[in-house]
């Protein structure tokens, strides 16, 4: 699994969610609590519009520790076209911390990517 390593004392930790090329899909990113069946918070989104797919984590940072970031993308790649990339990245300051990321092959009417980031302060 992922693990990102973040400043308790630096900016805010930021999540974003994509898809490359850009399919017809949507997505829900969970904020676990750490060593706990507690979603702390839900940030739903989708690729069908302009919104921004960047979401940044409530502070202080330092309550962030040992919580798991859960993304949950269904993407649907229709036959005839290459497959999409989708990632979920964790930064914080500018830097990337951590990235997780799975493929979604051509012809697929709907399917589920599970990906996973731990939050660790440094």
């Amino acid at each position: 699994m992922a693990v990102a390593k973040f400043d308790p004392d630096g900016g805010p930790i930021n999540v974003e969610v994509s898809c490359v090329p850009n399919r017809n899909g949507s997505y829900t990113i969970k904020l676990w609590e750490a060593n706990s069946n507690l979603v702390v918070k839900k940030y739903p989104g989708n690729f069908l519009n302009t919104a921004d797919d960047r979401y940044e984590l409530d502070p202080p940072n330092s309550r962030h520790d040992g919580r798991l970031l859960e993304g949950m993308v269904v993407v649907a790649i229709p036959p005839g076209v290459g497959p999409s990339q989708v990632s979920m990245v964790v930064s914080q300051d500018g830097n990337v911390l951590a990235t997780d990321a799975g493929s979604v092959p051509p012809g697929s009417p709907g399917q589920l990517v599970d990906l996973f980031v731990d939050l660790e302060s440094k």
